[in-house]
């Protein structure tokens, strides 16, 4: 450890999620030295992995100034150590208990509770989570949660012959108006309803991610559809695009809507209130997997390029009012001072 800098612990439930690009925030927070490590390697594993991993990382839990878990899940594995270790919990979407029913949900309602009352303090990363979590737990338990956001950088406005660099490595006319999916290919998120909709109105559509779908997607995509996979250069791709497509049917506050944003991209999204929290008035919600709405707000957005431009506008100075990263790194800061106080 350098010139006094406290330690923390990142206990995620696997690699490659969006806790991974939350923590990779969080590594900018000063005075602060972090670790992280995963109960297993995979996202869907068998329950023997779950119960040895959690029991292996249990002797890697000493020797840190502070515990910070991240979703309900992980979070459930290690209760008793919440409680009497300084500790974080940090939901991101309460995905445990929206994919529940009967009696399932109610156990994942109680999980919830006793995470909260266990947690120094809990993390909500949407005015949106908070407020379902409310319904949940009751407004009494609420007393030690806070709300920060995720935020992202502004990136500096890359000039037109680099946007067109990139379309002509994609094999993108100039003129063309290009919209850009970039997330996991998934049921949760329906990508297949956006390719459909993207062929159906002939709007050319980058798709950037992986996940058990994407051999359907694959399928889908005929002649106006690119699906490129992993792609380390998302910053490169979203500067290259006019607009943003996100359907989830939840979330916790999507990075990869807000690096849009910030790039200056209207977004069409699934209406839930997550992604209406994110996109304010800079964009347009639609019925989560309803192809219709998506073909008719692909065209409308398709053809009115002063409506995208203000639009993208308002978008990336939402981006900069509410959801920067120096902003979710000060509170995250302030609140792990006053967690270890």
């Amino acid at each position: 450890m350098q010139n006094g800098e406290r330690s923390v612990l990142h206990v995620l439930p696997h690699a490659g999620g969006g806790g991974d690009t939350y923590v990779d925030v969080l590594d900018e927070v000063q005075g602060y030295r972090f670790e992280r490590v995963y109960i297993t390697p995979q996202r869907k594993p068998g329950v023997g992995q779950v119960v040895a991993g959690a029991l292996d990382l249990r002797r890697l839990l000493r020797g840190y100034d502070l515990l910070h878990i991240h979703g309900e899940g992980a979070a459930a594995l290690f209760l008793p150590l919440l409680a009497v270790r300084r500790s974080i919990a940090t939901l991101h979407g309460l995905h445990l208990l929206r994919r529940a029913s009967g009696l399932g949900r109610r156990a994942a309602g109680l999980n919830l509770r006793a995470i909260v009352r266990a947690a120094s303090r809990t993390i909500c990363v949407s005015n949106a989570e908070r407020d379902q979590l409310k319904t949940v737990v009751g407004p009494g338990v609420l007393r030690d949660t806070v709300v920060i956001h995720n935020g992202v950088r502004l990136p500096s406005e890359r000039s037109t012959a680099e946007r067109n660099d990139v379309r002509r490595e994609l094999e993108l006319a100039e003129s063309e108006v290009v919209a850009i999916w970039v997330g996991s290919l998934d049921e949760r998120r329906d990508p297949l309803c956006v390719v459909r909709a993207a062929e159906r109105t002939a709007t050319p559509l980058l798709v950037v991610g992986e996940g058990p779908l994407r051999a359907q997607v694959e399928q889908a995509a005929k002649a106006h559809v690119r699906v490129l996979g992993h792609r380390p250069d998302v910053p490169r791709l979203l500067a290259a695009a006019d607009f943003f497509v996100l359907m989830s049917r939840r979330e916790g506050l999507s990075f990869a809507l807000l690096e849009a944003m910030a790039h200056g991209l209207p977004a069409i999204v699934a209406r839930i209130p997550e992604n209406i929290e994110a996109i304010g008035d800079t964009g347009a919600a639609v019925p989560y997997g309803d192809e219709e709405a998506v073909a008719a707000t692909l065209r409308r957005f398709a053809e009115d390029g002063e409506e995208r431009t203000a639009l993208g506008a308002r978008a990336r100075q939402r981006v900069a009012d509410l959801f920067h990263v120096d902003g979710m790194i000060a509170r995250t800061r302030a609140l792990y001072d006053e967690v270890r106080a």
